[in-house]
């Protein structure tokens, strides 16, 4: 059966809550992708507030939702007001796009309001990961077919439910490697950084591989946005002015990401690991305001790149680290942040103070980039919008759920297999409501049913929610 491109909507709101980034992507049947449009719409303060709220209330409730809606009622309504906005920024989206261009299907990421994964988790059946947003409503606003709740297959399967990346990078370096951009590191800067490689193993044989870094924004967005009342230190210009002390970046470093329960350094931590800022801790001399905030500032913003450069050393010694970097995520804005990797990727460290202890480690990640032409630059300038990045990784998981291609891996994400992942909402509940090039899809690639819809599926949030063990089919 002849089928038309597949056009797929990403949508990503991250931990910042600075807006929700929509975009639309138009897939051939052989994986080519193409962004069409691409939107932000910046989050009214009155809903950021409201998230945050919901966020402690879950938090506290260790990810059980039953008890989080027994303690606070409004929780609905937020979960709604949030869908709601999610809507009106597809629709401003579709109208930028134009009338020529009929979406077939939203791939929905939902708000992240905790993460309790198997690497901090006592057990397997211990874990939770909680995304809210109503995927049936979203789907029932904007008469589009909606695919959401895309991490809960991954960790009942044993897995982190995290990163996501390193398959849409793969999807995406496939496509550039034509054009002889290969091997390449991606790395997302955001409120978390990840990194992920596709790259050559020993044999010549391409592989993947990534995993979450640690606190990117997390703390210079912190420290501004308590003292100064910003959203971020915008290019740069506080941290600029203050120069970097070692006693606040060995406090960050070994304080600022310890694990819940288990109290482990998760800057320490060997991959398969993703992380989650509600379990950050600020150290206090980071909010010692007799240190001027410009040192603060400058230190947690070189503390973003340095652990990025120490994660770099994870990277299996049976594999070739590459000397391209894509960077994307909001992160990337701050020029400090870009200028610190750049000089640690090129064995800079007299003027990137680097911890005693870590010595060994980072000149043998030098050691394995010398001789090597380095290229740290925007993923735009491989065609691919930096800033659309993350909401295009939802519209390509919208799109493996059709075509049944796994978005996990074990040496990923530490589950047992791969997994297709997400559920399905037509609008109204009906599949006749999907578009007729949607239905072609799905009779191509004899599309799987969604997850078994009984009383345990709230679409409001994600399967994965405390207590999935019990009720688990």
């Amino acid at each position: 059966m002849m089928i038309n491109h597949l056009l797929a909507i990403g949508i990503m709101t991250g931990n910042s809550l600075d807006a929700a980034d929509v975009v639309l992507t138009e897939f051939a049947a052989n994986g080519i992708m193409k962004d069409v449009a691409f939107h932000s719409l910046p989050f009214p303060e009155h809903l950021q507030a409201d998230l945050r709220h919901i966020r402690g209330i879950i938090t506290e409730a260790h990810g059980d939702m039953e008890a989080a809606c027994r303690k606070d009622a409004s929780l609905a309504g937020v979960i709604k007001g949030y869908t709601a906005f999610v809507a009106r920024a597809v629709h401003e989206l579709l109208e930028s796009a134009g009338t020529r261009y009929q979406a077939d299907v939203i791939g929905f990421h939902g708000q992240t309001c905790a993460h309790h994964p198997p690497s901090l988790a006592k057990t397997r059946e211990d874990a939770y990961t909680i995304q809210v947003g109503d995927g049936q409503l979203l789907a029932n606003l904007t008469g589009i077919t909606t695919i959401y709740d895309f991490r809960s297959d991954d960790l009942m399967q044993g897995g982190e439910g995290a990163p996501l990346a390193p398959v849409h990078n793969r999807h995406i370096a496939e496509q550039l490697r034509e054009g002889g951009y290969f091997p390449l590191t991606f790395i997302n800067a955001g409120n978390t950084s990840n990194i992920a490689h596709v790259t050559r193993d020993a044999d010549g044989n391409v592989v993947t591989v990534g995993w979450d870094a640690g606190p990117c924004n997390h703390f210079p967005d912190l420290l501004v946005r308590a003292e100064k009342g910003m959203q971020c230190d915008r290019d740069g210009n506080i941290g600029k002015r203050g120069r970097i002390r070692e006693d606040l970046l060995r406090g960050l470093f070994y304080h600022a990401a310890v694990t819940p329960r288990r109290g482990e350094n998760f800057l320490e931590k060997k991959p398969p690991k993703s992380s989650d800022p509600q379990w950050y801790h600020t150290p206090k001399r980071l909010l010692d305001q007799t240190i001027p905030l410009e040192d603060r500032l400058r230190t947690a913003e070189y503390f973003s790149a340095y652990l990025l450069f120490h994660s770099l050393g994870y990277t299996d010694r049976n594999i070739e680290l590459p000397s391209r970097f894509a960077l994307f995520g909001g992160g990337w804005k701050n020029p400090l942040v870009r200028e610190h990797f750049s000089a640690l990727l090129k064995g800079n460290f007299a003027d990137n103070p680097i911890l005693e202890e870590h010595r060994e480690r980072f000149e043998a990640i030098h050691r394995r980039l010398q001789g090597k032409q380095l290229s740290v630059a925007d993923a735009a300038e491989y065609g691919f919008d930096g800033q659309a990045m993350e909401a295009r990784i939802f519209a390509d998981m919208a799109r493996c759920r059709i075509t049944g291609e796994p978005f996990t891996a074990p040496h990923i994400t530490g589950g047992k297999r791969a997994v297709v992942c997400g559920i399905i909402c037509y609008p109204f509940g009906s599949p006749e409501n999907a578009t007729p090039n949607l239905r072609s899809w799905m009779q191509t690639y004899r599309v799987p049913p969604s997850y078994d819809a009984s009383e345990h599926v709230d679409s409001r949030w994600s399967r994965a929610a405390a207590g999935w063990a019990k009720w688990l089919i």
